[in-house]
């Protein structure tokens, strides 16, 4: 293997959970010899998952980075987590790289997260490659999988191998675009054995060839005269051919067993000869190339010509803590020359959870991902630009947009004296787990804990005890339920007495229907202290809730008066501006007017409305929607492929606990969805 990579590829792999996409990561790194041995996701094994919880539970919970290199192409990949609780991290994956591999599963085929994989790969514009696995399982149907892409995906599949069986087991697969069969090696799973194709699938050869040379002629005229004048065809052309094709609704499909070491390599020259090198991409819902770099390679795409002022030097995908190091800012590069530019910062090299350093940022290329150690306070979503400072970036509203903690729990000290330890640890989660959401909790002195759903806050709370070893108890989970304003409320005004003085406030309470932020602001000038004082007693009010269910959410407090009276025996003498008014007193004032103005019935209770997305065979339609009826559930569309139904409805979250449980009952196990957040709406 090559110490000098002449090329680069920035990839993620995608897949519903348990469709074996950690075991196609492990086989990556396995041929390309980046690491000796294969290790199994079942038996707890597997290099990428690498924390406890992935490992016990046999499922990618935190996005893992890892590179290998494979005939002269240095490809750095993103596993990415199946479950849609971790849908954040697949998210800003997506925004980083230029190509994906999304695993199938040949026995399932396109299921809930699937489907959902899909429309972010759609909507990001990354170009992909599909991976049929597990063709070494009784019952696996790699025709039926291709169906389903043409009719689910609504784009047309072009094979690129076939499996072969021997003795009903696979044993290899045939390479369409170089006309041969390739076997495994039981003895030496690196080796291959090569062979002719066999006659009982020429049949099935011959037709997935004139598939792919009808669908690479249509997009390159040399193959296209060449296969009409009956002339050799190039591999060259063909894949030029099938590159332009992908831009037009055409994806290649791989298949094999990455637990039986099948088909591995060919997806692996795939990723090489089909997906783009690294480029610096107009990301949705933003100006087309408005952080496009100077000296872009020409195979990239999606680019624009760019804005004046610095280019992209990189983004930011995750923020990790290590126990010896620190925080650290994992970054797709893009323009390594402005690394230099970054004062006081330390780069390392980034392999599942270990970090090697880079001595000599020369050794960074275009489309690596290396992980960053600066003073600096980066974010998920930033980009960095080639003088060293950080844009925002149009990747930062995926957070507000798409992922709302909807869940909460409460966390207790069992011990007090653990209070400062815990608040770090809890700190530092969050800044890993951008989709929660941790917030002090005034009635118990511990902490608000907000989540996506259920299994991200059962896996948050048991890394924090066993990690982390805090020692803490954690409530049971229940909606996190929102009250707003209904109308604004001006001019509310109110006296308090006490410690010598009268404190006056007048206040303009008004609601923000798009943001769940509290905020104060000040229409007059106002100390640093009183500034405080006040602030600290808004957060508190805030936090508490009018109508005990939720917390009060999109609250606007503007002070327009605060007014100081000297109180003497029987006598009040009005005093100058400066008056200084004890601060107990006027903290008081603020929290007796919000609650004497303010009372439940100004304000509505909003719940979360999910999106639910159901796939069941047509025979289960009747009493799945018979269920989701009593459960509050509202159908906008319900369609049919000829074997399932498709159902797309509003649900409130709080009715779809344990729904995971009961739809598997009612369909036999066949029924798979997809639980997304729509929008708050009134609690009905």
């Amino acid at each position: 293997m090559s110490s000098a990579p002449k090329d680069t590829r920035a990839i993620a792999i995608l897949a519903h959970v348990d469709a074996g996409k950690t075991t196609v990561s492990e086989r990556l790194l396995y041929f390309s010899e980046t690491i000796p041995g294969l290790g199994e996701v079942d038996e707890g094994l597997a290099t990428m998952d690498y924390l406890e919880e992935e490992k016990k539970r046999g499922i990618t919970i935190e996005a893992g980075i890892a590179s290998y290199q494979w005939k002269g192409t240095r490809v750095t990949f993103v596993d990415t987590p199946g479950h849609v609780d971790f849908g954040v991290e697949v998210d800003f994956a997506l925004q980083a790289v230029e190509g994906v591999i999304l695993v199938l599963s040949g026995t399932s085929g396109i299921e809930s997260q699937s489907l959902e994989a899909w429309q972010k790969i759609k909507a990001n514009r990354n170009r992909s490659l599909i991976f049929i696995n597990k063709l070494d399982i009784p019952g696996s149907d790699y025709r039926k999988v291709m169906e389903q892409i043409h009719v689910m995906f609504n784009v047309k599949p072009v094979a690129l191998t076939l499996p072969v069986y021997v003795d009903g087991k696979i044993d290899g697969v045939i390479d369409v675009l170089n006309q041969l069969a390739i076997y495994r090696s039981v003895e030496n799973p690196r080796k291959l054995i090569k062979g002719e194709v066999p006659v009982f699938l020429a049949e099935d050869y011959a037709r997935a060839r004139k598939d792919l040379i009808d669908v690479a002629s249509r997009y390159n005229d040399v193959l296209l005269h060449a296969w009409l004048a009956g002339e050799e065809l190039r591999n060259e052309d063909i894949v030029s051919g099938l590159k332009a094709a992908m831009e037009d609704g055409n994806i290649p499909v791989y298949m094999g067993s990455a637990l039986k070491n099948v088909g591995i390599r060919q997806l692996m020259n795939g990723v090489n000869q089909l997906l783009p090198p690294p480029s610096v991409r107009g990301l949705p819902g933003s100006p087309q190339g408005r952080y496009a770099a100077a000296g872009q390679s020409a195979g990239s795409h999606d680019t624009g010509a760019g804005s004046p002022g610095p280019g992209t030097m990189g983004f930011i995908i995750k923020i990790r803590h290590y126990h010896e190091i620190g925080k650290i800012f994992l970054a797709k590069i893009y323009d390594p020359s402005g690394l230099n530019r970054l004062e006081s910062a330390r780069f390392f090299r980034v392999f599942a959870e270990s970090l090697q350093e880079i001595k000599d940022t020369a050794e960074v290329l275009p489309g690596d991902v290396v992980a960053i150690q600066s003073p600096q306070h980066y974010r998920m979503g930033q980009v960095l630009l080639s003088d060293g400072k950080a844009d925002t970036g149009p990747a930062t509203g995926i957070l507000t947009k798409k992922y709302r903690p909807l869940l909460q729990s409460r966390i207790e000290l069992v011990n007090a004296a653990d209070f400062a330890f815990v608040d770090r640890i809890l700190k530092q989660l969050g800044d890993s787990e951008p989709s929660i959401s941790i917030a002090p909790d005034p009635g118990t002195g511990g902490w608000l804990i907000s989540t996506v759903g259920e299994l991200q806050l059962d896996v948050f709370c048991k890394r924090l005890k066993k990690d982390h070893k805090c020692d803490v108890k954690v409530g049971a989970p229940s909606v996190r339920y929102l009250e707003r304003l209904k109308a604004p409320q001006p001019g509310l005004a109110n006296t308090s007495v006490g410690m010598g003085a009268e404190a006056g406030i007048v206040v303009d309470v008004l609601g923000n229907a798009d943001d769940e932020k509290n905020e104060i602001s000040y229409a007059i000038p106002v100390s640093p202290e009183y500034k405080e004082v006040l602030d600290a007693t808004f957060e508190h009010f805030s936090g508490q809730g009018m109508c005990g269910i939720g917390t009060v959410a999109g609250l606007l407090c503007r002070v327009t008066r605060i007014s100081g009276v000297k109180v003497s025996g029987e006598s009040r003498n009005k005093t100058g501006d400066d008056f200084p008014l004890p601060l107990p007193l006027l903290a008081k004032c603020l929290a007796d007017c919000l609650k004497l103005h303010l009372s439940c019935a100004q304000f509505d209770v909003f719940e979360p409305i999910m999106r639910l997305e159901i796939i069941v065979p047509d025979e289960f339609c009747g009493v799945v929607l018979a269920d989701l009826a009593a459960r509050g559930g509202i159908v906008r569309k319900l369609d049919s492929d000829g074997y399932n139904s498709i159902i797309l409805l509003e649900i409130p979250l709080a009715n779809t606990f344990g729904y995971t449980t009961l739809l598997r009952s009612l369909t036999r196990g066949l029924g798979v969805y997809v639980l997304t957040y729509e929008k708050h709406g009134v609690r009905r």
